[in-house]
């Protein structure tokens, strides 16, 4: 498996040092990380293999290869893969959860459990990548198809990240809470990156079309 460290994750530790806030960041990037491996863990143990683990300024990513067994098994409109993919996307938040429970019992680490249930609330957000855009995606490629599933997906996820976006602007203006802000503009970054991502898809989709007419038509 091969394991890649984004650099920015050095200029965010200075930056949060030098505004004091060096062990708040340090705690919630352990605490990203361990959500990570509990998807890396419930993806092994569903038969998906590792490919990738990128660390990034607000967690860590993981890349899994394709399993084509299970890719290939019918579920209704979907496969049994994305299935698979709907429990290894809750299993971040659940563990999260889990740690948030075991720590709220105990007063002199209640900053474990707050750090524990904003990742859990963050991350279960139905704005794609993240883990509830996730969980959305793969139910409805199971009711839907992929290419539907791909639409409404990428659809919500813009419209759940606007009113997200106008109710935290507000509440950023009123706290002025800076991991705020940073954490907003990381959302709209990776956003806008999925976004871009589905457009490109959504062409390819139009392409096949167009080819399958020709085909027909000659």
């Amino acid at each position: 498996m091969h394991i890649k460290f984004d650099l920015k994750v050095i200029l965010f530790v200075l930056f949060f040092f030098i505004l004091g806030f060096e062990k708040l960041y340090l705690l919630f990037l352990i605490f990203a990380i361990i959500h990570e491996l509990s998807h890396m863990i419930i993806g092994i143990l569903l038969g998906f293999e590792p490919s990738k683990i990128q660390i990034m300024p607000f967690g860590a990513y993981i890349n899994f290869k394709i399993d084509m067994k299970s890719y290939n098994m019918k579920i209704l409109k979907g496969t049994i893969c994305a299935l698979k993919k709907l429990f290894v996307a809750l299993a971040g938040p659940i563990a999260n959860i889990i740690i948030a429970i075991i720590f709220c019992m105990k007063s002199d680490y209640i900053i474990i459990t707050y750090i524990n249930i904003l990742l859990a609330i963050f991350n279960l957000l139905p704005i794609y990548p993240l883990d509830g855009g996730r969980v959305l995606k793969q139910i409805l490629i199971i009711l839907l198809g992929r290419r539907k599933a791909l639409k409404y997906t990428n659809l919500f996820s813009n419209i759940c990240l606007f009113i997200i976006l106008t109710i935290s602007l507000i509440f950023c203006f009123i706290t002025q809470s800076l991991f705020m802000i940073l954490t907003l503009l990381y959302l709209v970054h990776i956003r806008k990156r999925e976004d871009e991502l589905y457009r490109l898809k959504e062409r390819a989709y139009i392409i096949l079309e167009e080819n399958r007419e020709e085909i027909k038509g000659t």
